[in-house]
């Protein structure tokens, strides 16, 4: 078992002594909020999993045909557009040689693709008009972080037609943060519409997974993926557990610290409590979005492109289905990109500017 993963699962068990003791060591609400993570992760994640596995077994001669005829990995595209627990890893572990499974199904899919298909969706219809400029351009930030991480990456991991594979990756993420300053208002409508698409799909999904439990002889998938996918799931539930009881400890045990850290990096402190947050998961910023100011609020939503849910959900999905090399490939990934984020922020933001100021 991974070191990171232990760890979450000791301060999960935690909680759950914590629950046998009736709130005695004040964790109970925190592990609370971990435990009702469970119907989200499992609407989001299971009806992907299950199906796309299945598709993927049951037309792989088709699938290694068109593989072999491009440069391009196709992973590259599934990467970009989906998290890996939205069907992102199970898309790309069917479709790729095994160099892109970590690549692409992991690295790619749990920064620019959990920020397209999970993250801005949410984001956008549940932050207050006032915090959308903000965040988006924390956001603009991030995306302009990822490519240099992905890069090195990529030489680290010796991908095969280094050009050819990451150039749509550049290209989308100069193509977004362009729309994003010449178009705001269609950008956002079109990522959100995406957003909603996946969303709606993935409920879709999960109701045919559903309807195969209880009429055996629909075949949308196996029964042996349906159990596979749960298991996955509770791993995923009980590293949210861990991450938001670890946020917890900091947020009670160290109050000076987090104002020091607050104050050097020229935030106030529930800023700093929101990227902490966010190593478990990023929603649990948007209550405390409205209270932070500005540099706070781009320095949230750059980390969150790529350092969001490091800690959290991602890593139980992460832990289940691949090895402990790839975790630690993935912690450091998602870290390094995240504080990559935080340092453009620092050197290019300006107090008295509307936008952020790019050097050119």
């Amino acid at each position: 078992m991974n070191f990171f993963v232990l760890i979450m699962l000791g301060l999960c068990l935690l909680g759950l002594v914590d629950k046998i003791l009736n709130n005695k060591l004040g964790l109970v609400e925190a592990f609370d909020r971990g435990l009702n993570s469970m119907g989200s992760i499992a609407m989001s994640m299971v009806g992907f999993y299950c199906i796309a596995i299945s598709l993927i077994q049951n037309n792989v001669d088709t699938i290694t045909t068109l593989s072999a005829n491009s440069s391009l990995d196709p992973s590259i595209i599934i990467g970009t557009l989906l998290a890996p627990d939205m069907g992102g890893f199970s898309i790309v572990s069917g479709l790729s040689n095994k160099e892109f499974i970590l690549f692409s199904g992991i690295l790619l899919t749990s920064s620019l693709g959990q920020t397209i298909s999970f993250q801005l969706p949410i984001f956008l219809s549940s932050l207050r008009k006032d915090d959308l400029d903000p965040f988006i351009n924390g956001l603009v930030y991030g995306i302009l972080s990822l490519p240099v991480v992905l890069i090195i990456s990529a030489l680290y991991l010796q991908i095969p037609n280094l050009l050819i594979n990451l150039l749509p990756i550049i290209i989308l993420c100069l193509v977004l943060v362009i729309a994003l300053y010449l178009s705001y208002q269609k950008t956002i409508f079109v990522l959100t519409l995406f957003g909603y698409i996946i969303k709606i799909l993935s409920i879709i999904l999960f109701g045919l997974v559903v309807l195969q439990l209880f009429f055996t002889n629909l075949s949308f998938t196996t029964t042996s993926l349906i159990s596979e996918a749960m298991v996955v799931v509770l791993k995923m539930v009980i590293v949210v557990c861990g991450s938001m009881i670890l946020s917890d400890i900091l947020i009670k045990k160290f109050p000076n610290l987090i104002f020091k850290a607050s104050r050097y990096l020229g935030i106030n402190s529930t800023a700093l409590i929101g990227l902490l947050l966010s190593l478990g998961t990023s929603l649990a910023m948007i209550p405390l979005f409205s209270k932070m100011d500005r540099k706070g609020k781009i320095l949230n939503g750059a980390f969150s492109v790529a350092g969001a849910y490091v800690f959290g959900g991602q890593l139980g999905f992460v832990a289940s289905v691949s090895s402990s090399f790839d975790v630690v490939v993935y912690i450091i990934f998602k870290l390094a990109a995240g504080i990559f984020a935080i340092i453009l922020v620092m050197i290019f933001y300006r107090e008295k500017k509307e936008k952020i100021v790019i050097d050119n």
